[in-house]
């Protein structure tokens, strides 16, 4: 079996680049002769204040944000066209939020009554386990419960 040769250097590392830095100031220290940029100090892909997106924000949607997200889904809008109604979400954040909470949110009838005799089983506090004996999230069974069993 042949190995290549021992070296000092993984050949597979970067290597540090040995240009100059340009600027070795503490993240929004600005030298004086640069323009004060708002938010500099952030990482590329955050947002200022102007309402362009922002990365991860875990902001909890809106009854009124997922009614409007549903409707441009069911119309057959595209992604990028329903990401552009959310300013604060990213596509990716939406299409989540579609395939992981709402998308299961609906219950046929005999769904439903299945819901109802697992929230009497498991208690109704039991929302992982009685999503997993009805093949559906937690949280869309407990968003359904909440908005058609009003009283138990």
């Amino acid at each position: 079996m042949l190995h290549p040769p021992a070296s000092s250097q993984n050949p597979r590392k970067r290597r540090a680049s040995h240009s100059p830095k340009l600027n070795t100031l503490p993240p929004g220290t600005a030298l004086p002769s640069d323009p004060i940029t708002p938010n500099a100090h952030l990482p590329v892909g955050l947002a200022d204040e102007t309402g362009k997106k922002r990365g991860r924000t875990n902001t909890p949607w809106t009854a009124q944000e997922e009614q409007r997200l549903k409707q441009m889904r069911d119309s057959g809008h595209s992604w990028s066209e329903i990401a552009k109604a959310f300013p604060a979400r990213t596509e990716g954040s939406v299409k989540k939020h579609w395939y992981k909470d709402m998308h299961y949110a609906e219950f046929a009838e005999d769904e439903s009554a299945a819901l109802r005799e697992a929230i009497k089983e498991y208690e109704a506090n039991k929302w992982k386990a009685i999503g997993q004996k009805l093949g559906k999230p937690a949280k869309a069974c407990e968003q359904y419960a909440k908005e058609h069993f009003k009283n138990g």
